[in-house]
């Protein structure tokens, strides 16, 4: 078996060995950008979009489509209806939770008909004032028994 000496003059052109004019330059990078980094996933992102995926579920028969979020809030509210207190307690911590986030068709209301409240005024005297079905409007029986003078004992 006899080896072949290879010398500059042979410019053996094949598989692997491309023309000397196309060939990498001595110390450049067959690929000079090289492998692009990847972008981290973001953990919030992922359970975002699952969380947000749809999903078909039966309600009376017929075939709807919704978040998984939402059909787990509507399982957790079917279950605190039914009398699972855990739940319900969780369904008020979330509501609590997105309150500051946007209106949840929270409604306010007034309370007519109450007993205001006077300076000063006690617990007791509020009481008295609502058993003793006094005549007097509230203003008129707050001037006659202020809190500061001692008690009307003479009755």
């Amino acid at each position: 078996m006899a080896l072949r000496s290879v010398t500059m003059a042979d410019d053996s052109i094949g598989y692997g060995r491309p023309p000397k004019q196309f060939r990498f330059k001595p110390g450049a990078s067959g690929n000079p950008k090289g492998r692009p980094k990847r972008t981290p996933v973001v953990a919030a992102d992922v359970i975002k979009n699952t969380l947000n995926a749809p999903i078909q579920y039966r309600n009376n028969g017929r075939v709807k489509t919704t978040t998984r979020t939402e059909l787990g809030l509507k399982m957790m509210v079917e279950k605190a209806v039914k009398g699972d207190i855990a739940a319900a307690d969780h369904i008020l911590k979330i509501r609590a939770g997105a309150q500051g986030h946007g209106d949840l068709g929270i409604e306010t209301f007034e309370i007519s008909g109450w007993l205001p409240d006077y300076p000063k005024q006690t617990a007791e005297q509020k009481t008295q004032e609502v058993t003793a079905g006094s005549t007097l409007s509230s203003p008129a029986w707050w001037q006659q028994n202020p809190p500061d003078a001692e008690p009307n004992t003479s009755e």
